[in-house]
Formats: C-alpha cells, structure tokens, sequence
C-alpha cells in the first residue's frame, strides 16, 4: 500500500536534561514538609510521655483527669491532714509505720497484688477505706461483706445511717458499686441502693474498721462536687493526721520468671526504633520512585522516518485497519494545514475546514470536512482515493496562501 509522504524527514532532536536539585527539592517539597511535622510530633509525644509525672490511673491522687482523685488529696491537704502517696506495698508499710494510727486508703483497680499481698495490705493500718472493691480485695479486706452489683446511678440518695460522715453528707448522687453485710454482722449501712444493698459499709473486723466505698464519683475529679459527695470524702479520709493513699501499680507484681528483653531495653530505645523505620520509609519513597518526569535521551541510532511510515503502514494493511490508517493521514493533514493557514496547534477540525474554504473558491465547506473527518473508507481502494484527496487538499491550500 502506497501512501503520501505526510511525514518529515528529518525529525527534531531534542537535548537530554538532568534535574537540579532545586527542581527536585521543589517537586518533593509538601513530602518534605509533611515528614518534617511528622518527625517532630513523634519527637514531642516520646518528650512529654517520658516526662510527664501525673498518674492516670483511676483514684490516684496525681490524676487530674476526670476520673482521678487529685481534687480530694487537695483538700484534705488544705484541712491539714499529711496525705502520703505510696506506690508499692514496701512504701505503703513504711508510710503507715511512720505515723501510727494513720487511715489506709487503698484500690487496686489494675488487679496488681496476689491474695498473699492483700492480706498483708489489709494488715498495715487499723482503720481502712476501700474504693470499689472486688472479690479478693472484699475477701482480704472485709471478709463480712459482699458485692450487690451496680443496680442503678445514685441519684440524690439519703444516708439513713448514723455513720458520722455519712450523717454530715446527707446525700450523694453519682455512679458506683452497691455492697451487703452479713446478716449476723455489726456493720453501719448507708446510702441504701435496694433492700438489701447498700454504696457505703462500715464493718469492724480483727484488723480494725474496714469502710467500702461504692460511691465512686464521691472520689473522682469530676463528681467530688455533687451534693454531699465531698463531705462524704473528707468525712471517711480525713478522721485521722495522716492518710495513706495505696494505689497499686505494677511495680507490686511478682515476677516468676527471667527477665524479658523488653524490661531489660532502656526506655528510649523504641521511640529511636521507630523514627529509624519512618526514617527508612520516607527515603525508600524518595529514592524508590519510578513516576517522575520523563527524561528525553538521544538514541544510538537514527531511525528514518520513512522506515517509520513504511513500517506503521505495513502494521495497518496487515491488520486490515483502513480507519486507523487514514485518521494517521488525516491527524498529520490537519497539522500541517493549520500551521500554513496561521492557526493555533490546538485549533479545531471545524477552524481548520473553515479557514480552508476560505481560501479555496473551489472547494465548498462540506467536501473538506468530508475529506478531514466525515468520509470513511469501507477498503483499500477507498482509503488510497482518500489520501489522495488529503494531499491534493493540501496542496491546494499550500498554493493558495502561499503562491
């Protein structure tokens, strides 16, 4: 299959260029930047977690979260009672032999200490408070009483006992754990949740006075201002000079085996582990990418582009494509008529056909936008008249505005 020399000869060459690194550093600059804030946020949480000396554990005193208890050690500071934090059972014996007769206030909400331990806790001091016992510690501690479950939120409830901080509180409200003594028991029940289940038991035991307390809003930050809530919480904690506050945390678990890897790893090991893997990710991104702009290089040899065209039209005749091979003629057609008649690159087929008629008294506007687009070969022969047609056009047109 012939076809017209629509293609130049000689085509462009086009120098091969290496990106700067100014280039590059702006392409990548939000990138740069985003790891940049990410790499300081993790810098400021390993900081301020490795430096921050407030608990968060439920009922400590060094908690001033909603639900922590730092409000009621406060004022009981402020009453002039010696509230001593202890963290481990060995401090808390040290604390309580320090100052005898002091009041013991003690929850282990993470569950730390073994049955052994909590006897031994339950020992320390003769007067105790506890905060929303469970079993063991209930066994331990006040082995006459027994846990009734959390029926409901305490909503202005009377005291109906003659306890005397319980007297001085009048009522609570708030959320907690309801508790019942034995019925051969001498124990003061208060703030009475059912029949028989009460958010505050006062029971005598052989260690001393053992009081649960079920009313856990009566200690937190956020609920120590309900009602008579606060006075309920000086009242029990603040009989005595000095209170011990035993919060168990995990430096009371028993170890019963060897040493792992992870508590013999210094501290900033991990938050150094981890930076290293962002670290690494953010460069494998970096270096590892394959979607950048593309770079023009000079091939090693010089490809005719007659041996293009010739090769292409082998391809299309092969394959029986006529439609192809003639939008091929066409696309090159068009090009070349809108640089000769002053157009724009990007200008329309239908810009093209006009301003082609224009100059062509012989040719009306329909038979051009049927040789440019509208006509479709239905063989081999219509496509060759076709083309013919195209470079026929394009002479005409080259001759007319180019006498």
């Amino acid at each position: 299959m012939s076809a017209p020399a629509t293609v130049q000869e000689s085509p462009s060459r086009a120098e091969a260029t290496t990106p700067t690194l100014r280039a590059t550093a702006r392409r990548w600059r939000f990138w740069l930047i985003l790891a940049a804030v990410a790499v300081i946020g993790l810098l400021l949480v390993t900081v301020a977690s490795g430096t921050g000396t407030g608990s968060r554990s439920p009922y400590s005193i060094t908690n001033a979260a909603p639900d922590g208890s730092k409000a009621v050690a406060e004022v009981l500071r402020q009453q002039g009672v010696d509230v001593v934090q202890a963290d481990t059972l060995p401090q808390a014996r040290a604390a309580v032999d320090a100052a005898p007769g002091a009041t013991l206030a003690f929850a282990d909400p993470g569950g730390y200490l073994t049955d052994e331990q909590l006897g031994d806790a339950a020992e320390l001091a003769d007067r105790v408070v506890l905060f929303l016992p469970g079993f063991n510690e209930l066994r331990a501690f006040a082995p006459g009483v027994a846990a009734a479950g959390a029926p409901r939120d305490i909503d202005g409830v009377d005291a109906g006992c003659s306890l005397p901080a319980a007297e001085r509180a009048g009522t609570i409200i708030g959320g907690g754990q309801s508790y019942r003594a034995a019925a051969d028991g001498d124990a003061q029940l208060c703030f009475r949740s059912s029949d028989d289940a009460y958010y505050v038991v006062s029971t005598e035991t052989p260690n001393g006075t053992t009081t649960v307390l079920g009313a856990a809003d009566v200690l937190s930050n956020e609920g120590i201002t309900g009602a008579g809530n606060a006075a309920l919480a000086l009242g029990l904690l603040g009989e005595d000079d000095t209170l011990v506050w035993y919060v168990p945390t995990a430096d009371d678990v028993v170890a019963d085996g060897p040493a792992d890897v992870a508590s013999l790893t210094p501290d900033w090991v991990t938050p150094v582990l981890l930076l290293a893997v962002f670290t690494f990710l953010a460069a494998a991104i970096w270096r590892g990418r394959r979607l950048g702009a593309l770079v023009v290089e000079n091939l090693p040899v010089t490809v005719r582009s007659r041996e293009t065209m010739e090769g292409r039209a082998r391809l299309y005749a092969k394959a029986g494509a006529h439609t192809h091979a003639l939008d091929s003629l066409r696309i090159g057609t068009i090009t070349r008529l809108s640089s000769v008649l002053g157009l724009p690159r990007n200008a329309s087929v239908e810009e093209v056909a006009s301003s082609a008629a224009a100059v062509l008294p012989g040719w009306s506007l329909g038979d051009i936008r049927a040789v440019l687009v509208d006509a479709m070969p239905s063989g081999e022969g219509d496509l060759i008249a076709l083309s013919d047609r195209l470079l026929l056009l394009e002479n005409a047109v080259t001759s007319a505005v180019r006498p």
